[in-house]
C-alpha cells in the first residue's frame, strides 16, 4: 500500500474466513428473475468470487526495500484491488532481515512448510522485566517437545539462565525429548548442572520444615500418635524443633552444634530421648494412657499407666522400644525414614556417605561426593560471569533410583510439595537479594507438570501442603517478574493454572486438546472468536502428524506485533531445528569458544549434540554436578554410616560427628 513521500506498507495477516460469493445467486441481481425462469443460461461458477476476512497481525513500513516494524494495524483501509499474496520465505526474509541473525525458530507457519516463524521473544534483563509464559496442551499434543525446542531456542540469549523444576525426571533424564537440552547447552559453553533432591541437592537449613517432612512421612504414626492427633504431633514438633536449636544439648549428644552435620542415628536417638523425657509433663499428650502408648514405642514399659508393676510374663511379651538396647529392629525401621529425610540437609551425597562408611575421611572427598546447597546452586545459575554464558540448572525433584522405602517417602506428593515450596521461596529470595543490589536478573524458570503445583487451591480435595505450594507460587509470580525471572509453566489445560497466575501470563503457546468450555473461555479472552474457531478446527496430531500451536502474546514472533495469535507447526525432525538455528548457534559458539568442552574447537554444529555424561572427558568441565549415579540407598547403608549409641550412653563427640567436615565446602549460603 503506497503513501505520499515514497513510503509503503505491507501487512501480514491470518485468513479467518473464506466465503464463496456469486452475484447471479443474489436475489437482488438484475438477472435473477430471468435465471429463475430459465430464460438466460449461465455457468454459475463463472461468476464465483471469494470473499476473505483477514485479521491483520503485523504491519511493516518501508522505502526502497528497507522495512521497519511499524504497527499492528494498517494506517489506511486498503483500496479495492490491493494485491494480496500468500507469504513465502523470500518475503519473510526481506521484511525481517534485521532480526534474521538473532531470531530463533521452533517451527513453520501453519499450512506452509517452507515459511519459518521467527521467535523474537527478548531476554528478561530489560526495564520491562520478565514475561510469564505457558506451554499448554493435552497429552499427545507435543507440548513437551515444543517446550524443549522453545527452551533451546531461548538459549540464543547467552546471559539468560535456564532453571528447570523437574518433578518427574523428564528433563534430567531427557526421556522423550526431541533434542538434548543438556547437550545443546554444553555445546554453547554453558555449565550444565543436574541436581537430584535425593542425591545431590542440599536444602536450606530449616528445622521446622524437617519436622514437617517427618510428619508427612508417617514418622510420628510409627511412634503411636493416633489418628486425628495433628495437634499432638504439632506439639511434639515444637518440642523437637526447640531441641534442634539448643546448641549445648545438641553438642553434648551429637558432637556438633549443627543438626545438619550430625549423623542421622545419633541425632534421631537424641530427639527420641527428648520426646520421651517431655511426655510426663503433658506438653504433648495430657492423658496418661496416651503418654504411655507413645512412651512404649521408645522404651519397653515396666509399669502400667497407673504405676503398678507389670508382671514378668506379660513384660516378656512386650516388644522392646526403639531406645532399648534390644530395640535395634524398631530403631532401624524409624531410621530408614528419619535418615532419608535428614540427608536432604546433609553435606554428603549417598556416594560420599558410602566412601565414609568404608573408611574414607571427609577431608579426602572431592566436590563430586558432596551435596550442593539449593541457595548456592540457584544463586550461581542466575549470576553468570560477564565472559561466560548462563548455566542450565535442572533441579530433579524425583526420588530417583533410591531404595524402595526412600522412593515412597520422597515421591509422596505432600512431602514433595513442601520441599518445592522451600525451593520456590529460595528462588524468590535470590531474586530479591539481587534486586536490592540494583541488578536485574535474566532467568527462564521452567515448571514441568505445573498443573499439580500451580493449580487452583481446593482445601476440600487437596492436602494442605499442595495448597500452600500453590499459594507460594502465586505470591512469587507477582514479585519475580520485576526481578527478571519469568515462569514458564508446562501443563495440560488452561484451567489447571490458578486465575491470579494465569492473568500474569503474557505469552501462551496453546497446543491441541483445549476443547473444554472452560479452557475455550480462557482462550477467547486472549483472542477473537474467529481465531478460536481456527484453533478448534485444528485436527488432532495423530491424524495428520502435525503439531500445531497457537502463539498468543505481542512480541513473541516476528509475524504478529499485537494481540492476534500466530499458528505454527512445531518441528517434528530435530535436524530441522538445527538447520534453522545454525546462524545464532555458530555465532555463540565462536563468542564463547573459551567455554566449550575440551576438544571442541567451535564452528557450526554438524549434528545435534548428545547428552553429556559424567566421566565424558569432552564434557566433564561442563556437566558440573551432573548426577548419573543410580546406586541404591537402603536402610543398611544408613546404618553403616550412622552408628547407633547404646541406650543410656552418650556418643563420643568425635565419632558422632566424624563425617561432618571441620571445614564443609558449601557454595553460597544465604546471607541470613
Amino acid at each position: 500500500m503506497p503513501f505520499d513521500g515514497g513510503d509503503s506498507e505491507v501487512c501480514l495477516g491470518t485468513i479467518t474466513t473464506i466465503e464463496t460469493v456469486n452475484t447471479l445467486a443474489d436475489p437482488r441481481s438484475a438477472l435473477a428473475s430471468h435465471i429463475a425462469a430459465g430464460v438466460d443460461e449461465v455457468t454459475r461458477h463463472d461468476q464465483d468470487t471469494r470473499r476473505v476476512v483477514v485479521k491483520v497481525e503485523a504491519v511493516f513500513r518501508g522505502r526502497e526495500g528497507a522495512w521497519r516494524r511499524w504497527s499492528s494495524t494498517l494506517s489506511n483501509s486498503p483500496a479495492t484491488g490491493t494485491r494480496v499474496k500468500v507469504l513465502d520465505q523470500e518475503l519473510a526474509n526481506e521484511l525481517m532481515v534485521d532480526i534474521a541473525d538473532t531470531s530463533g525458530y521452533v517451527g513453520y507457519l501453519r499450512g506452509a512448510d517452507d515459511v519459518l516463524i521467527p521467535i523474537t521473544l527478548d531476554d528478561y534483563s530489560g526495564p520491562r522485566g520478565a514475561r510469564h509464559s505457558g506451554v499448554i496442551g493435552a497429552t499427545g499434543s507435543g507440548k513437551t517437545s515444543y517446550a524443549t525446542y522453545f527452551i533451546a531456542t531461548m538459549m540464543r540469549h547467552p546471559h539468560m539462565a535456564q532453571l528447570v523444576f523437574d518433578p518427574q525426571s523428564q528433563f534430567s533424564g531427557e526421556h522423550g525429548l526431541p533434542i538434548s537440552l543438556q547437550g545443546v547447552a554444553a555445546a554453547l559453553g554453558r555449565k550444565v548442572t543436574v541436581a537430584r533432591i535425593s542425591e545431590s541437592l542440599r536444602l536450606q537449613k530449616d528445622a521446622p520444615l524437617f519436622l514437617q517432612l517427618l510428619q508427612e512421612s508417617g514418622f510420628f504414626r510409627r511412634l503411636a500418635f493416633g489418628a486425628g492427633a495433628d495437634d499432638n504431633i504439632a506439639a511434639a514438633r515444637e518440642v523437637l524443633t526447640s531441641a534442634l536449636n539448643r546448641e549445648r544439648d545438641l553438642h553434648s549428644a551429637c558432637g556438633t552444634t549443627d543438626w545438619t552435620e550430625a549423623d542421622s542415628a545419633t541425632l534421631m536417638r537424641y530427639l527420641l530421648q527428648q520426646l520421651y523425657d517431655i511426655l510426663p509433663t503433658g506438653t504433648v499428650y495430657a492423658g496418661k494412657d496416651q503418654q504411655a502408648r507413645v512412651a512404649a514405642t521408645l522404651h519397653r514399659p515396666t509399669e502400667s499407666p497407673n504405676g503398678d508393676p507389670i508382671a514378668a510374663d506379660t513384660l516378656n511379651r512386650l516388644p522392646f522400644g526403639a531406645l532399648d538396647d534390644d530395640g535395634t529392629d524398631r530403631f532401624q525401621e524409624l531410621l530408614e525414614t528419619f535418615g532419608t529425610l535428614h540427608q536432604l540437609w546433609g553435606l554428603y551425597n549417598p556416594a560420599g556417605l558410602r566412601e565414609i562408611a568404608n573408611g574414607a575421611t571427609p577431608e579426602t572427598l572431592g566436590d563430586e561426593y558432596r551435596r550442593r546447597s539449593a541457595w548456592g546452586l540457584i544463586a550461581d545459575a542466575v549470576r553468570p560471569a560477564d565472559d561466560r554464558p548462563a548455566p542450565l540448572l535442572i533441579l530433579d525433584l524425583s526420588a530417583g533410583d533410591t531404595s524402595d522405602r526412600a522412593a515412597d517417602i520422597l515421591d509422596d506428593p505432600s512431602l514433595k510439595a513442601r520441599i518445592m515450596r522451600q525451593l520456590v521461596a529460595t528462588t524468590k529470595r535470590v531474586g530479591q537479594a539481587e534486586f536490592k543490589k540494583g541488578r536485574l536478573l535474566d532467568v527462564n524458570w521452567v515448571i514441568d507438570e505445573a498443573w499439580a503445583w500451580i493449580g487452583p487451591p481446593d482445601p476440600r480435595t487437596q492436602p494442605e501442603a499442595i495448597a500452600a505450594l500453590s499459594n507460594e507460587f502465586a505470591a512469587s509470580a507477582r514479585d519475580v517478574r520485576k526481578f527478571g525471572i519469568g515462569i514458564c509453566a508446562i501443563t495440560q489445560s488452561a484451567t489447571s493454572i490458578r486465575d491470579d497466575v494465569w492473568r500474569q501470563m503474557s505469552v501462551i503457546f496453546a497446543g491441541y486438546g483445549l476443547h473444554d468450555n472452560a479452557d475455550l473461555t480462557r482462550l477467547s479472552n486472549r483472542m477473537s472468536e474467529a481465531h478460536v474457531a481456527l484453533y478448534r478446527a485444528t485436527p488432532p496430531p495423530e491424524a495428520t502428524g502435525r503439531y500445531v500451536f497457537t502463539c498468543l502474546g505481542g512480541g513473541v514472533t516476528g509475524l504478529s506485533f499485537g494481540a492476534n495469535p500466530v499458528f505454527l507447526e512445531a518441528f517434528t525432525d530435530p535436524r530441522d531445528w538445527l538447520a534453522a538455528n545454525t546462524s545464532w548457534l555458530t555465532a555463540l559458539r565462536a563468542r564463547f569458544l573459551h567455554c566449550l568442552p575440551a576438544g571442541d574447537t567451535g564452528g557450526p554444529l554438524t549434528a545435534l549434540p548428545a547428552r553429556p555424561t559424567a566421566g565424558d572427558a569432552v564434557s566433564a568441565a561442563h556437566t558440573g554436578h551432573l548426577d548419573t549415579r543410580t546406586r541404591r540407598v537402603a536402610a543398611d547403608t544408613l546404618a553403616a554410616f550412622t552408628p547407633a549409641t547404646p541406650a543410656g550412653g552418650r556418643p563420643d563427640a568425635v565419632t558422632a560427628g566424624r563425617w561432618a567436615s571441620t571445614g564443609p565446602v558449601d557454595d553460597g549460603d544465604p546471607p541470613f
